[in-house]
């Protein structure tokens, strides 16, 4: 879909969003300046979308990698008979897009809804990857997180393969205490997001959170939960 677009061509335009840049697994250990020399370099641009706007749709070329400048949008998918599963939440920092960017073929298998207004850089691949920056940090940086997607992806395999619901719910619940190191963790998805994620009826999965709080397995409210 259209999208607001306003292109970097100039270096303060660029400094606005340095900042957050620098902290991005994308550019890990590169220097601000460098930073700015790429997004210039490389046509860097920025994309405002609404609420509900597709950022990808199924079956879209990519051509670029996206990073999450503001806002929180979703990456979700349609199996044979048309029910959507939720493969991610894409919130402040995430990288989306570098996978089908670097394939052959470009084509999109998901399709990424923007839930809340987000604001999106938008680098081109082609152009990125060519740049000859400092020990090729940059390529190096976009295999790192290329790997992490594959780990983040088996992990989700590991997840709904569990024969029950309640196994289901607490192999997620556990990964993401683990990482987020904390006794008390909020997860993000909602109740029917964390349906879909799992695979499961979202009437079923009300339930059978509401048994593993009985049985002293869980205690949570809304979105924030403990394992006991």
């Amino acid at each position: 879909m259209d999208s607001e677009v306003c292109c970097l061509s100039n270096e303060i335009t660029m400094d606005v969003y340095l900042y957050d840049l620098a902290d991005n697994p994308l550019f890990y250990e590169i220097s601000a300046d460098t930073i700015s020399d790429i997004l210039a370099c490389a046509d860097a641009r920025v994309a405002n979308y609404t609420k509900g706007e597709l950022l990808i749709a199924e079956q879209d070329e990519v051509s670029d990698i996206g990073i999450i400048l503001s806002g929180e949008a979703q990456a979700s998918m349609l199996d044979q008979s048309g029910k959507r599963f939720i493969l991610a939440e894409l919130s402040k920092g995430s990288v989306f897009g570098d996978v089908m960017a670097a394939s052959n073929t470009k084509r999109s298998h998901v399709t990424v809804t923007a839930i809340t207004d987000v604001k999106v850089m938008l680098i081109p691949f082609r152009n990125a990857v060519g740049l000859q920056t400092a020990d090729n940090r940059l390529l190096l940086n976009l295999f790192n997180v290329v790997s992490r997607k594959y780990f983040e992806l088996q992990e989700r395999i590991n997840c709904i393969i569990k024969p029950t619901l309640r196994e289901k719910i607490l192999f997620y619940l556990n990964s993401v205490s683990e990482r987020e190191c904390r006794g008390m963790f909020h997860i993000p998805f909602s109740r029917e997001g964390l349906a879909e994620y799992l695979n499961a009826d979202r009437s079923a999965l009300s339930r059978e959170l509401s048994a593993m709080k009985r049985d002293g397995l869980i205690d949570y409210y809304k979105n924030t939960f403990r394992l006991l």
